[in-house]
């Protein structure tokens, strides 16, 4: 699904914030077998900057590590799926002041949000840390054609495509303009 991939990977992580940088956040969540990833996307370097990746801590733990990193690197927009889990954890973020936005993901939303990150790569518009989950995540991602004609992307059996969600969450923040919302 994904080319360039390497050669998208010269980005270098950034202990903080650059003065008059924008960043934005994605979040994809999980617990157990998958891993909760948050990704932190300089908007006008188009670069991502940072990567956190952990499993098995509770939820309340999961959104102190996510408001830490916000305290850090102030997002404009923390873009996190929506979908089961994600639905409580973005409420209570959105009820300590982040500006959290809620992205459901489904077989309509799905596709627009991996093509645009799948554009960019390809474009070179965007540059990447040279994390071996996400290398690994991003080559091994796919896209198969069901015999509906309708398309679903994901990772291959048994492996995962946390990071690869929410770099494309950063990267749909990164070019959708802001959110026009605040929440404090």
């Amino acid at each position: 699904m994904f080319r360039k991939v390497e050669a998208a990977a010269c980005a270098a992580v950034e202990s903080g914030p650059q003065p008059g940088e924008r960043y934005v956040f994605g979040v994809d969540w999980g617990r157990e077998n998958d891993f909760t990833c948050i990704a932190v996307l300089a908007v006008g370097a188009r670069r991502l900057v940072a990567l956190d990746r952990f499993n098995e801590v509770g939820w309340s733990l999961q959104r102190g590590r996510l408001a830490a990193l916000a305290h850090t690197w102030q997002p404009e927009a923390i873009w996190a799926e929506a979908n089961i889990i994600g639905g409580p954890n973005i409420e209570a973020l959105q009820a300590e002041g982040l500006p959290v936005c809620a992205f459901t993901t489904t077989a309509s939303s799905k596709g627009p949000l991996i093509e645009g990150l799948a554009l960019a790569l390809e474009r070179g518009d965007l540059a990447i840390l040279p994390e071996p989950v996400l290398l690994h995540e991003l080559q091994a991602f796919t896209l198969e054609r069901l015999p509906s004609g309708r398309f679903r992307y994901g990772a291959p059996p048994g492996e995962h495509d946390d990071t690869v969600i929410a770099l494309a969450l950063a990267w749909h923040g990164a070019t959708s303009g802001g959110t026009g919302i605040s929440f404090v």
